[in-house]
């Protein structure tokens, strides 16, 4: 499952001479201030960045083979804003207790016409939403959450495991829907995975998180993908739903 989400943050130069800038940010419990010293992510913020494009995740080709579709990267033109797309973690995990909602904190250190000088600080609260679909029909074999925060700049794939999935057949099967991409043998996989979703009682209700800053908007889509067919023409795969949530 995915351990991490992308957030991407921005810098407008509003003042002449800016020859680059560093986003420095960490993240703590909610209530606690930064430890800079303990632990410190620092990012370079070039002018124009970098926009992902591509659904991602794994589709079938025109054989019917399943593979990774690959993401583009676009570098954007100088149009005076920094950008920097950062990978934040889902959950913090400090001394045994795991923080499902905590505190983000960032600056950005500017340097301009030979000086260097600091922003204020920062700080916002990462929290998580649960997103679900249920299956009523049980034609069903997989699901993917297709989501980005804000706008489809940083777009992400979150895969899904319908509810009852891991009480039946435990949290370290080798078939929980993240393993895929780590699949030498994808079909064989989607072979054995729509038996066990099969098996699972109907309605089937596929579940995920998405994270994020508190208030900020998640633009959110479904990947879909029927039962596994012995012949390929029978099987398909969509994307659908398109959906706006605020955390």
């Amino acid at each position: 499952m995915a351990v991490s989400f992308y957030l991407r943050k921005t810098f407008e130069d509003r003042d002449p001479g800016i020859e680059f800038v560093n986003i420095h940010y960490t993240w703590t419990p909610l209530g606690q201030s930064p430890d800079w010293g303990s632990h410190r992510e620092t990012r370079m913020m070039p002018r124009g960045g970098v926009m992902l494009r591509g659904s991602g995740g794994v589709t079938r080709d025109e054989h019917g083979e399943p593979g990774e579709t690959i993401v583009e990267r676009v570098e954007l033109p100088d149009d005076g804003i920094r950008r920097k797309v950062l990978k934040l973690p889902n959950v913090l995990y400090i001394d045994g207790t795991v923080y499902e909602h905590y505190a983000f904190h960032h600056y950005f250190e500017i340097f301009q016409q030979g000086h260097q000088y600091h922003s204020g600080l920062y700080t916002e609260e990462i929290v998580s939403r649960e997103i679900e679909y249920i299956d009523h029909v049980g034609n069903l074999g997989g699901m993917c959450v297709y989501w980005s925060i804000y706008d489809w700049d940083t777009p992400q794939y979150t895969p899904t495991d319908e509810h009852n999935f891991v009480a039946w057949y435990g949290e370290d099967s080798p078939f929980r829907s993240h393993r895929l991409y780590g699949s030498d043998d994808k079909d064989n996989f989607l072979r054995n995975k729509s038996a066990m979703v099969a098996a699972l009682p109907m309605p089937r209700r596929f579940v995920a998180k998405v994270h994020g800053p508190q208030g900020s908007t998640i633009h959110q889509g479904w990947h879909t993908g029927s039962m596994w067919k012995e012949n390929k023409d029978e099987e398909w795969e969509d994307y659908f739903g398109w959906y706006e949530h605020t955390l």
